[in-house]
C-alpha cells in the first residue's frame, strides 16, 4: 500500500513540474527570442518480488515480478526550432534565418540571444537597451572589415564622416553616330571633385574625323589648362570599340608613320585616287591632335603621285609630296630617292615613309584596303595617360578616360559620361543593415561605407546551452564551444533587417499539453485517495 501512495506522490511532483513548464511558456507566448522548454518522463527503480530464472530439464523458465516505484523527472529539453517572425519596420531589429545566435556581453562574460531588439546608445554602441548590454562584432578601420579577427564591441560613433575623395576615373557611353560626317561634334559634361570635394565641370568634345574615328577633347569650364586631354578613339567595323591613341609626344617630339604597302592595294587605273588617314600629336602645350590625309592618286602605268594634308587645318596647302613608281611585280622602286618625308607640325616632327611592296595587280584594277592600313600603319611613342590639371587651392588631379563601353552604330550620337568615382566629404546619416550583418552608413554626400559587421555564434549541442534569463543563453559543457564567425558562412543562417523573431512557443500545442498534465495529476491524486481509503479498511478491520 505504501508503494502505491509514493508512486502517486511522485506522478504528482512530476505532473506539477509539467505544468510548470507549460505555464513558463505560456507566459513567454510573447518573448523576443523565447525557446520553449518540454518535459521527459521516466520511470523510477521498481522492486523486484522475485527474479527470473532460466529453464531447466523438467521447467520452463520464468519472468521476474516486479513492482514500479513510480515516476521521475527525466529532461527538461530546450526546444530550439526558430519561432515566427514578425516585421517591424525598424533596421536595427535583427532576426537570425535559420541557425545562430547574437553574441552579446555584460563586458564580463559573454552570452548568446536570438533576441534581436538591438538600438544604438548615446555613444553609438550597439546594444539591448533593455539591459544595456553590448552586441559583438568587428568595427571596420577605414572602410575595410576584417573579420578574420577577434571580435569587439560594435559602435558606430555619431558623426561619423568621410573625407573627400578627388576624382581618378570617368566613364563614357552610349553611341556616337556611324552616320556622321567628318567634322560633326558632340559634348557632353561632367561635375569632378578635387581633393578639397570642391566641383569642377569638365567639358568632352567628341569631333568625327574619318571613318570609325573620332577625337575627344578635354577642357574644364573655368579655362584651367589640362594635359593629355585629347585622345583618339576607333571603333571597328561592326561599331564596336576598337582602340584609344592619345595626344602625347615623347621628349623629342617626333612621330612616324609607316605605311606597310603589303597592306594598301590601289586601283591601277589611271587618275584613280585613294585616301588613307593617319593622327599625330603636335609639340604643344596641351598637345593636339592632327588628323593627317595620305591621298594617292595615279599619273600613269606603275606611276603615283601622293600628298600629305592636315585636315585638321583650314589650310589646303600640302605638307608634302612625292612620288611612288612600281615595276611590274608591284615591286617599290623609289619614292622620291627612296627618302622619307619629313614635315614638322607646330613644332612636332612627322616622318612619313612606306615600306614592303604592293600589290601586284592581277587584272586593271584592284581596291584599297583602308581598314587593315589604317590599323597597321601607325606607329608612335605616344602611351594613353590620364587627363592632368591642377585646380585652384587643390592638389593636381588625374583622371583616367574610360571610353570602353561606347559605340558607333547607324542610330543618333548619345553619348553621355555616365560615371565618376570621387565625390566631396560627409557625416553619416543614416544605417542599414544587410543579411550578412555588415551595418552600412550611407553620408550626407551619397557615398555608402561599411562600418561594422555583425557576428553570429553556433554550437555543436544548441540544447545543451543553460539559460540565464533576458532570452539570453551561456555555453556549458554539453553545450560545446561557440564557432563565431559571420553570417552565411560556416552553416550560420541569414540575418534578416526589420524583422523580429517570436518566441516558438505553440499555444495550442501547450494547452493540449497542459490537460494531459492536468489528467495525469488527478489520476494521480485519485491513487492517494483509493489507498487512503483501502488502509482506512484495513484499520476497520479490528473492529
Amino acid at each position: 500500500m505504501m508503494r502505491s501512495l509514493s508512486s502517486a506522490v511522485a506522478g504528482l511532483n512530476t505532473q506539477q513540474t509539467a505544468m510548470d513548464v507549460i505555464g513558463a511558456n505560456i507566459s513567454n507566448i510573447n518573448t523576443v527570442g523565447y525557446k520553449g522548454s518540454r518535459t521527459s518522463f521516466q520511470d523510477v527503480m521498481s522492486q523486484t518480488m522475485q527474479s527470473a530464472t532460466g529453464s531447466s530439464g523438467d521447467r520452463g523458465g520464468t519472468n521476474a515480478i516486479q513492482i514500479g516505484m513510480g515516476v521521475g523527472l527525466a529532461a527538461v529539453d530546450t526546444i530550439t526550432e526558430a519561432g515566427s517572425y514578425q516585421s517591424t519596420g525598424r533596421n536595427t531589429d535583427l532576426a537570425i534565418q535559420k541557425e545562430g545566435y547574437f553574441v552579446v556581453t555584460d563586458g564580463k562574460q559573454q552570452y548568446y540571444t536570438r533576441a534581436g531588439n538591438f538600438d544604438f546608445d548615446a555613444k553609438g554602441n550597439l546594444v539591448i537597451p533593455g539591459s544595456g548590454l553590448f552586441i559583438r562584432g568587428w568595427n571596420a578601420v577605414d572602410g575595410v572589415l576584417d573579420s578574420s579577427g577577434q571580435i569587439s564591441n560594435i559602435t558606430v560613433p555619431a558623426g561619423t564622416s568621410i573625407p573627400a575623395k578627388s576624382t581618378t576615373e570617368m566613364t563614357f557611353i552610349n553611341n556616337l553616330s556611324a552616320s556622321a560626317t567628318p567634322g560633326t561634334t558632340a559634348m557632353t559634361s561632367k561635375d569632378v571633385y578635387d581633393s578639397l570635394g570642391k566641383t569642377h565641370t569638365l567639358n568632352n568634345t567628341f569631333t568625327k574625323v574619318s571613318d570609325n574615328k573620332w577625337i575627344s577633347a578635354s577642357t574644364l569650364a573655368d579655362g584651367t589648362p589640362v594635359t593629355n586631354g585629347l585622345t583618339e578613339i576607333s571603333f571597328d567595323t561592326q561599331g564596336g570599340f576598337s582602340t584609344v591613341k592619345q595626344a602625347t609626344v615623347n621628349a623629342a617630339a617626333t612621330t612616324s608613320i609607316n605605311l606597310d604597302l603589303t597592306k594598301y592595294q590601289l586601283d591601277n587605273t589611271t587618275g584613280s585616287i585613294h585616301s588613307a588617314y593617319y593622327t599625330v600629336a603636335d609639340n604643344g602645350s596641351p598637345a593636339a591632335l592632327h588628323v593627317l590625309k595620305a591621298t594617292f592618286t595615279q599619273m600613269a602605268d606603275n606611276k603615283w603621285t601622293y600628298a600629305i594634308t592636315d585636315t585638321s587645318s583650314k589650310s589646303s596647302t600640302a605638307l608634302k609630296t612625292g612620288e611612288i613608281v612600281y615595276d611590274s611585280t608591284a615591286t617599290n622602286d623609289y619614292t622620291d630617292n627612296n627618302a622619307a618625308a619629313t614635315f614638322a607640325i607646330n613644332g612636332a616632327t612627322v616622318t612619313f615613309s612606306l615600306s614592303g611592296d604592293g600589290v601586284a595587280p592581277t587584272g586593271t584594277s584592284f581596291h584599297a584596303d583602308r581598314a587593315s592600313t589604317d590599323a597597321a600603319a601607325y606607329s608612335t611613342d605616344a602611351t594613353v595617360n590620364p587627363i592632368e590639371f591642377t585646380p585652384s587651392d587643390a592638389a593636381t588631379m588625374y583622371v583616367g578616360m574610360n571610353y570602353y563601353d561606347l559605340t558607333q552604330y547607324g542610330t543618333d550620337t548619345t553619348v553621355q559620361a555616365s560615371e565618376q568615382d570621387g565625390y566631396a566629404a560627409g557625416t553619416l546619416d543614416s544605417v542599414s543593415i544587410d543579411s550578412t550583418g555588415k551595418i552600412i552608413g550611407t553620408f550626407t554626400n551619397g557615398q555608402t561605407e561599411d562600418l561594422a559587421q555583425i557576428a553570429l555564434a553556433t554550437f555543436t549541442n544548441p540544447g545543451g546551452l543553460t539559460r540565464v534569463g533576458g532570452s539570453m543563453f551561456a555555453e556549458s559543457e554539453n553545450s560545446g564551444f561557440a564557432s563565431i564567425g559571420t553570417s552565411g558562412s560556416g552553416g550560420r543562417g541569414e540575418i534578416q533587417s526589420g524583422t523580429l523573431e517570436m518566441s516558438n512557443i505553440d499555444l495550442a500545442d501547450q494547452f493540449s499539453k497542459m490537460i494531459v498534465a492536468q489528467r495525469g495529476f488527478q489520476s494521480n491524486s485519485k491513487i492517494i485517495t483509493v489507498s487512503d481509503e483501502m488502509m482506512e479498511i484495513l484499520a476497520n478491520l479490528k473492529r
